[in-house]
């Protein structure tokens, strides 16, 4: 990883830069051959992410993004010439507060391009069938952003992540038998797309900051792959039996109160899911020529599961 200290570099300011999108962001920009400055935002610059990065050269700033620290934030965005900003999905009606001020923010500093990672209304793409907060919520704040007056607003959007099938409740669970079974309420063919966010997320962004005329939306992916796939290559690539088990509304809602989370963010969820499935996830929307001008090729579902450890998940 390589950070320039040449003033005459262009500055880029990373919210949320321990989290996975801001953290592949960094590693996507510190792998070019342009140079760069880079200021990571963070709640915690004693942790060991903050301090791993720093000691690659990365400037770690502590700063809370709520909506009432618009002054410290708009101080952390002092001489940016680029922004990527990121919200939390925890506590709807609050990021949706924070989003608006982190526009705000971006906005006062004079950035001239803000890299925003929002997301498609699902309430928009089907036409109110499923409504999932914090997808509407980002794209109120992709609207909010493009009519701030800010000279460039690109919005990089993320897909399903495929750490997900590592720490959440799609994670495959042993079965009586012996054999692993990972539960959704998706039918086994429909498409997700899907990508390995801390290794290749960035790279979207930083094709959205290298890339002359670059579109002013960018639907990131590693993958296009259907759930039935995810379970045949992860058995394939770890010699364990892995069925995918297509799962009934209720069952899933359950399963996920179950895990301790409140119901509404299980049904939440569950539309999130459902209108992936009848609208698909960017909401009918051709991502195919989104791969074009990338640095790299990003990972692909196989390749993730040969590169990852999943000796404490399927033992």
């Amino acid at each position: 990883m390589t950070v320039s200290k040449n003033p005459s570099a262009p500055l880029v300011v990373v919210v949320g830069a321990t989290g996975a999108q801001g953290f592949s962001v960094i590693k996507a920009l510190s792998e070019s051959d342009k140079p760069y400055r880079l200021r990571g935002l963070t709640r915690d610059v004693g942790g060991t992410k903050s301090k791993d990065l720093a000691a690659q050269g990365v400037e770690m700033v502590a700063v809370e993004p709520r909506p009432d620290n618009k002054d410290q934030v708009v101080k952390a965005f002092q001489d940016a010439d680029v922004v990527f900003a990121v919200t939390v999905l925890a506590m709807q009606q609050m990021e949706l507060a924070e989003g608006k001020m982190l526009v705000d923010s971006a906005k006062a500093a004079n950035v001239k391009l803000l890299v925003w990672s929002g997301l498609e209304s699902t309430s928009e793409a089907s036409g109110g069938k499923y409504r999932v907060p914090a997808f509407d919520n980002k794209n109120e704040i992709t609207k909010y952003a493009r009519a701030s007056g800010i000279p460039k607003v690109v919005n990089v959007m993320a897909p399903m992540y495929f750490e997900n099938f590592m720490n959440l409740s799609v994670t495959p669970r042993k079965q009586p038998d012996g054999s692993y079974a990972i539960f959704c309420a998706c039918p086994p063919d429909s498409i997700m797309p899907a990508i390995y966010t801390k290794h290749d997320y960035g790279l979207f962004v930083r094709k959205a900051i290298e890339v002359p005329n670059s579109p002013e939306e960018l639907y990131a992916y590693g993958e296009l792959i259907s759930w039935k796939q995810i379970a045949q290559e992860l058995s394939e690539g770890t010699g364990k039996d892995v069925k995918y088990v297509h799962q009934s509304d209720e069952d899933f809602i359950k399963d996920f109160v179950l895990l301790g989370l409140p119901e509404f963010v299980a049904k939440s969820l569950l539309a999130m899911y459902l209108s992936a499935v009848e609208f698909n996830y960017y909401g009918k929307k051709d991502i195919k020529g989104n791969l074009d001008g990338l640095a790299r090729k990003p990972l692909t579902w196989r390749e993730f599961v040969r590169v990852s450890d999943w000796s404490k998940i399927l033992n």
